[in-house]
């Protein structure tokens, strides 16, 4: 019985030193917050990928850039939306001088940059898959639209 209790209490203190180096509530709420947008960024272009697998037609081909370039657009405007929300946020300001917030941000976007890298043949499948492909009006448009969107990802690295 006591050996249990002894378990218990060296349990209960451990969860609760963890918790006191877990993050402020609200940083990490902004970080989810960061997050959102990328995760329909991420399902966008696992659904590109998925679709580029199975083409058979110009048809699907025209579709499947449609939806990455809707969802992609969707993920421009909710990232902007962030960072206009957040642009003068104490508490964005404050995490840069929180090591775990730093650590939290640093392994997030290390972890991103490795999806997106992954990410990478799937576009130049796309790419290739929109250069081999007849010169229709349709898919001239779509060729400008992806296009488009990838001048609108790029210049959110600016």
């Amino acid at each position: 019985m006591n050996l249990k209790f002894a378990v218990f209490l060296g349990s209960a203190y451990l969860v609760f030193n963890l918790a006191a180096f877990g993050l402020d509530p609200e940083k990490q709420a902004a970080i989810d917050r960061y997050k959102k947008p990328f995760a329909v960024y991420l399902s966008a272009i696992d659904d590109l990928g998925s679709a580029l697998d199975t083409l058979t037609t110009e048809s699907d081909l025209i579709k499947a850039a449609d939806r990455f370039c809707d969802q992609a657009n969707k993920f421009v405007d909710e990232f902007n939306a962030n960072k206009e929300r957040f642009a003068d946020s104490q508490i964005v300001k404050s995490m840069g001088e929180d090591p775990d917030a730093k650590r939290a941000m640093a392994d997030y976007m290390d972890s991103l940059r490795s999806k997106l890298e992954d990410a990478r043949p799937i576009f130049n499948h796309l790419i290739s898959s929109l250069s081999v492909h007849s010169d229709s009006r349709e898919l001239n448009r779509v060729r400008d639209r992806v296009a488009a969107t990838f001048q609108r990802i790029q210049l959110l690295y600016m």
